[in-house]
């Protein structure tokens, strides 16, 4: 099975062959607004198409696994971790390359007064995935440490499968904030077998010793993240002009001066969907969470779980979670697998009413 991925560059893809036939893209964009974006060379297997101006990377499932989880996973992640991580991501890419996974606008509202949206693999076009976050993250070609190898090679074609035999489309995210989301909160207005919304004890490491959050951390975290404690809880501001700017920059809306933000909907989770920007010329409704975190920052908000309050001129946040909390939680999930779950345990855990079976 080969999957199809789109590359994104820093302007127009610049490549060159290497003598072993492989491919190396001198300007690969990763982290695409996120607060650690870079670019970067990058190696990439299999064959290489220009389609317009998207470069696109075919290359074989099981190959693109390993840069997936390579890339996801840190060398000294927890085995069982590593597998249940291959399993969830080999089976969130076959149901993309079979297509059998939620696609589509309905939901998306775009008026004067409402903007709804987000962003996910309907919107892409002549490749399955692409290699930003929002997809997997996929940095092309590079080691892979013995033990991701051996849970992509111990898990080849096992994926999660609903009862009735169809493939689960198994999200996850750095950490829930001490329970998960429900699909319709993030993306369209429908729920998934398999993504239910619970308590999870496991992401909130405050009773751990210094050196057993670590442990944890680093199973999950690379090592520019790891100074932000994971995630579970947290503080930001920002001030309302900023806010009137990221509006206007990043969604080209101007409501005038921004007076208040109105929590409107909120999702099991408490994760906001739905927010109601007051400002001086009118009303905006904003949405779903991602729209939320890319407002109310210059990059993301760690996760739209939060609460606001009002300062003068300025707005504090008090967040929990990194993420959008749908699906499997990496920090609770990495937590279970050093404390001796298996695989099929987290996995049954974080997606219940599911089993495992072959593509």
């Amino acid at each position: 099975m080969e999957i199809r991925v789109g590359i994104h560059t820093a302007g127009e893809p610049r490549i060159r062959i290497l003598p072993d036939g492989d491919n190396m893209v001198e300007n690969m964009l990763i982290g695409k607004d996120f607060h650690w974006q870079q670019v970067i060379s990058a190696r990439l297997s299999g064959r290489v198409e220009i389609c317009g101006s998207q470069l696109v990377n075919i290359l074989p499932l099981e190959r693109y696994l390993e840069s997936v989880v390579g890339s996801e996973m840190n060398p000294d992640a927890p085995k069982e971790f590593l597998k249940a991580h291959a399993i969830i991501s080999r089976s969130w890419a076959v149901g993309k390359i079979l297509g059998c996974h939620p696609a589509g606008e309905e939901g998306k509202v775009s008026t004067s007064g409402e903007l709804i949206g987000w962003d996910d693999t309907s919107q892409h076009t002549g490749y399955h995935v692409c290699s930003d976050d929002h997809c997997q993250r996929y940095q092309g070609r590079q080691p892979v440490a013995s033990e991701a190898l051996e849970a992509i090679r111990g898990t080849a074609d096992t994926v999660i499968l609903d009862s009735q035999g169809n493939v689960v489309d198994a999200r996850f995210s750095k950490c829930c904030g001490g329970r998960t989301e429900l699909f319709s909160t993030c993306w369209q207005n429908r729920d998934i077998t398999g993504l239910s919304s619970f308590e999870d004890p496991w992401c909130d490491l405050r009773g751990l010793s210094s050196l057993e959050r670590e442990r944890v951390l680093r199973g999950v975290l690379k090592d520019y993240d790891l100074s932000t404690g994971g995630g579970y809880r947290w503080r930001s501001s920002i001030t309302k002009d900023e806010v009137r700017k990221n509006l206007r920059e990043k969604f080209g809306r101007d409501i005038g001066a921004i007076l208040a933000l109105h929590p409107v909907s909120r999702g099991a989770s408490g994760r906001l969907s739905i927010m109601r920007i007051e400002g001086e010329r009118g009303d905006l409704l904003l949405g779903k969470e991602l729209w939320i975190r890319r407002l109310l920052s210059p990059t993301h908000l760690y996760s739209s779980a939060i609460e606001i309050s009002e300062e003068g001129e300025k707005f504090e946040i008090e967040g929990k979670g990194w993420g959008h909390g749908v699906g499997l939680c990496q920090i609770g999930a990495a937590r279970m697998a050093l404390e001796g779950a298996t695989c099929e345990e987290i996995l049954s855990f974080y997606y219940p009413g599911t089993h495992l079976g072959g593509i």
